[in-house]
């Protein structure tokens, strides 16, 4: 997920009641809910897919991060013992 920075700040859209407020947070403050809250990804404002708590919602991209695997040989290198420290 990434955060949409417009000079240091993120449209946002909050829960408020029975009602929604759309305004805008410092990058530093979305961050710190996001790392403090449950995220999960939404489908329910279109361009704000980033949910926090089911209560905020941040404008963004949402992507899952790809992780770089190990070429089979190198995996195993990693895994042998190394033999000049072995005694």
């Amino acid at each position: 997920m990434r955060l949409k920075n417009n000079k240091g700040k993120v449209h946002f859209i909050m829960v408020a009641g029975k009602d929604f407020v759309q305004n805008e947070m410092g990058i530093n403050a979305a961050n710190t809910l996001i790392e403090k809250g449950e995220v999960t990804e939404s489908k329910q404002f279109e361009g704000y897919p980033i949910c926090v708590d089911g209560k905020y919602f941040f404008e963004g991209t949402w992507s899952k991060k790809k992780r770089k695997l190990l070429h089979p040989q190198r995996l195993s290198r990693e895994i042998r013992p190394n033999r000049d420290n072995a005694q």
